[in-house]
């Protein structure tokens, strides 16, 4: 069962790894990465950071909704964690189920205007968050299971 979709353009790094680890009690990691899966460094680093005993699937968007449509994951806890807001929008509409999406680090850029203090948006991902929430998505904001989560309508003014 997916028990989270997270956004972090880093992936998994020890920050991911071990506080979402100790919260959702997870199983299996899929990370959903176009590049990520084609790289075959950037595919050790994130198999180093992955906890002990945890399955991990790095695939690209197809080959990820795949994997979790498929009925042997139903009987493992699942963290998905994707590289940005259009691929969570892929994969969120892919899904059976309405997962609930955690917006976790996304770098600045020139492009992008600060949504919360971690998290940079382009006018078309504030769309596509608004259209997902409005979708019956639940979306949060926070970093890590500690902070205190903040609702896209409090952070879209």
């Amino acid at each position: 069962m997916i028990q989270l979709v997270r956004i972090d353009d880093r992936l998994l790094h020890g920050q991911v790894a071990y506080s979402w680890k100790a919260e959702l009690g997870y199983e299996a990691i899929v990370i959903v990465s176009n590049s990520a899966a084609e790289d075959n460094i950037r595919k050790a680093a994130i198999k180093m950071a992955k906890p002990d005993g945890v399955k991990l699937a790095i695939r690209n968007e197809e080959e990820a909704v795949a994997l979790l449509k498929n009925s042997k994951l139903e009987a493992l806890n699942v963290f998905v964690v994707v590289d940005s807001i259009q691929t969570a929008d892929y994969v969120l509409r892919a899904l059976d189920q309405k997962v609930k999406l955690n917006i976790g680090g996304i770098q600045k850029a020139d492009n992008k205007e600060p949504l919360a203090s971690f998290a940079y948006v382009t006018n078309d991902d504030k769309q596509m968050l608004r259209d997902l929430e409005a979708d019956g998505f639940d979306i949060e904001f926070k970093l890590v299971p500690s902070d205190k989560p903040k609702k896209l309508t409090e952070l879209d003014k």
